[in-house]
């Protein structure tokens, strides 16, 4: 968490707009401060306009994919680091080993149980 008393800020990743906003509207209900980004300009834009403490991020958006943005992320963020999670429907091997190149925290995959996601942005904010 962070060190003052505001909520800790997540920027949520993800071009399906349902996911987003259910993502989104959980984290809020539990004191989050959240912002969207449905495409990878967005999200590259918010990620150098504003500060966060954690990333969810989807693999496969547009514009960017979610390695690029992960990849620009890391850059920016480089003390203190950026926690990330990747929340993806691509299962796949090849984009597993493709995440962990580049330190992705944490790897969930659709559908996200939400009592899960909530667990561990909890765990992920409390190392920070």
């Amino acid at each position: 968490m962070p060190l003052t008393d505001e909520p800790a800020r997540i920027l949520v990743v993800d071009d399906d707009a349902a996911s987003l906003d259910l993502v989104t509207t959980w984290l809020q209900s539990h004191g989050y401060s959240v912002s969207q980004a449905a495409e990878g300009n967005r999200a590259v834009s918010l990620g150098t306009e504003e500060r966060f403490d954690l990333v969810i991020l989807d693999v496969h958006v547009p514009t960017y994919d979610g390695i690029e943005i992960l990849q620009f992320l890391r850059k920016r963020y480089v003390r203190p680091p950026l926690k990330v999670i990747a929340l993806t429907g691509d299962s796949t091997e090849s984009v597993r080993t493709r995440l962990t190149r580049y330190r992705i925290d944490s790897y969930m995959t659709k559908p996200v149980e939400l009592k899960a996601l909530l667990d561990e942005v909890q765990r992920l904010l409390e190392q920070a």
